[in-house]
């Protein structure tokens, strides 16, 4: 690793709220990490868990800065942009109190900047673990074909490539396993406060309109799976919404036609029937509201749910090995 003295300084933005039993294993990895010109931006949303006396006990170290907050703000993304306010560094990553990184992860996401320039953006596989911390899979084993095919190796994605991914699935579903140059987060206003469980996607798009990215297929990020993360809290017709809206902004944003807007328009629907295949009962039981909310983005929605539920067939059909 280079010398500390020509290290660029990353700001890490640790957001925390009410998970208490993770807090200690969470920021004990970000204290960890060998790569030492970090700072760590610590935000508590006012957890009334206890959450807070752990917390307390890192602020004698010299890196981190505590903000606790007296009044939850309603979101990990307002909690999220507050805490970017107060970041020095050129580089930025966004780190969840329920997830947890190897000692490696700052250092080899940071090589990858050097040795590429051009990219704003680089993010590694992350590994699957329940509420224990056991690994029992990867978000790359469930990602879809095209993405698998590209990205079975270290590369460099084109921005407009990584649009066309991220029209079908959120392949960076997890803030955590990715850093930023922090001038594209301040340029493009932050993460949307208008999303409730999606706004990382959004903001992975607006990206994507604006810089390349890089991925590492090593699993540098541990993502936790559990039964009190936000999505599980979210109606499935107000996710299924919320993903319309992004992407039909971005259409009407970005001026998408052709091929462009035709792939968002079948994403769209076919992340509705992803919904599908993850819970069956409740699709079924909100199909009729569904079909009536979604009328109002793509009065031909019928017609791209199905293409969406060939789509989803087809990138799932075949498995790199």
């Amino acid at each position: 690793m280079r010398d500390k003295l020509y290290l660029p300084l990353v700001s890490v933005v640790f957001t925390s709220y009410n998970h208490r039993e993770y807090l200690q294993q969470a920021l004990d990895s970000l204290v960890d990490q060998t790569y030492k010109n970090i700072e760590i931006i610590v935000v508590d949303d006012n957890s009334t868990d206890g959450s807070r006396e752990i917390l307390l006990s890192y602020k004698d170290i010299p890196n981190i800065q505590l903000h606790l907050l007296d009044k939850n703000t309603g979101s990990y993304v307002k909690a999220s942009n507050y805490g970017a306010g107060f970041a020095k560094g050129d580089y930025l990553m966004f780190a969840q109190c329920d997830d947890f990184a190897v000692p490696e992860q700052i250092e080899m996401l940071m090589n990858a900047f050097f040795n590429n320039t051009t990219v704003g953006v680089v993010f590694s596989k992350s590994n699957m673990v329940d509420e224990n911390g056991n690994v029992y899979s990867d978000d790359y084993v469930g990602r879809e074909k095209s993405f698998r095919e590209r990205c079975i190796n270290n590369t460099i994605i084109q921005g407009n490539q990584m649009r066309e991914f991220l029209s079908f699935a959120c392949v960076i579903p997890n803030l955590s396993a990715a850093i930023i140059k922090k001038e594209l987060f301040v340029s493009h206003g932050g993460l949307s406060t208008q999303y409730l469980v999606a706004a990382d996607w959004a903001f992975w798009l607006t990206l994507s309109e604006n810089t390349d990215f890089y991925y590492i297929t090593v699993p540098l990020n541990n993502f936790r799976q559990h039964s009190t993360t936000i999505r599980s809290k979210i109606k499935l017709a107000t996710q299924v919404v919320e993903v319309y809206s992004i992407f039909y902004e971005h259409i009407r944003k970005y001026r998408l036609v052709g091929e462009n807007k035709r792939r968002m328009q079948i994403g769209a629907a076919s992340v509705w029937f992803w919904y599908f295949l993850e819970n069956k009962l409740p699709w079924i039981l909100s199909f009729p509201l569904l079909l009536r909310k979604t009328f109002r983005f793509e009065k031909f929605n019928l017609y791209y749910l199905m293409a969406g539920f060939f789509k989803h067939l087809n990138e799932h059909s075949v498995k790199v090995k």
